[in-house]
């Protein structure tokens, strides 16, 4: 009989000491649920500054033999700001994009004691690029569009001294590598070739001359995109 009752006794206080302890606080530390990290995505819009080089191409022929022909092969900084706008489809990325800037390309040629110069100063651009994503974070890409710069030209001759100039409209294509250094922060290098075609610039009826201006472009840009 007493052999039951401290049976009895012993089971009750491991019951009340069991309730007693899961009453008690855990020393477990509390989980802690970390959400995935977000999957980058090239979509959306980006402003940057881009630099670079810049290397013109102005054949300049005169109307007549005493002023000549003359080729400008000319090289100046680039540099400005550009904005645009990704779309993307799985790892097809496309959208437009706009840039502006200063373009220093300046040349002078001589010829018979006449001297022909090519200047430019700006230029700006309006493209549409087309990518494909190989990783999540680099984008390999070609782009192209519509190119606006300027072209001034002037002759001197032992007995003249003048310049015109234009703004000029043509076509550029290229293509560039970007990658996504961060989510936000975009870092890319491409190549961009700008034709201008002809243009004429009249002197007088004794002085025109046709420029054929093209341009070769390397350059690199850091891109905000939000």
């Amino acid at each position: 009989m007493k052999k039951i009752l401290i049976l009895g006794v012993t089971a009750s206080a491991l019951c009340a000491a069991s309730a007693l302890a899961a009453d008690l606080p855990s020393k477990k530390p509390p989980v802690v649920y970390v959400p995935p990290a977000p999957v980058f995505t090239w979509a959306g819009p980006y402003v940057g500054i881009y630099a670079g080089a810049g290397f013109g191409q102005d054949k300049l022929t005169g109307n007549t033999a005493a002023i000549g022909s003359h080729k400008t092969n000319s090289t100046g900084f680039t540099g400005g700001g550009l904005a645009g706008y990704n779309f993307q489809f799985g790892q097809i990325v496309v959208g437009p994009e706009a840039d502006f800037g200063y373009d220093g390309n300046n040349k002078s040629s001589k010829f018979n004691n006449r001297t022909v110069k090519h200047e430019q100063s700006w230029v700006g651009r309006v493209r549409g690029r087309i990518g494909y994503a190989i990783t999540p974070d680099i984008l390999l890409y070609g782009a192209g569009g519509v190119s606006f710069a300027d072209n001034k030209v002037t002759l001197t001759t032992p007995a003249f001294h003048g310049n015109k100039s234009k703004d000029l409209v043509g076509w550029n294509a290229g293509a560039g590598a970007e990658y996504a250094i961060t989510r936000n922060i975009l870092g890319r290098v491409e190549y961009i070739y700008d034709d201008y075609g002809k243009e004429t610039y009249d002197f007088g009826a004794t002085r025109r001359i046709k420029s054929t201006y093209k341009e070769h472009t390397v350059r690199a840009a850091l891109e905000y995109k939000f």
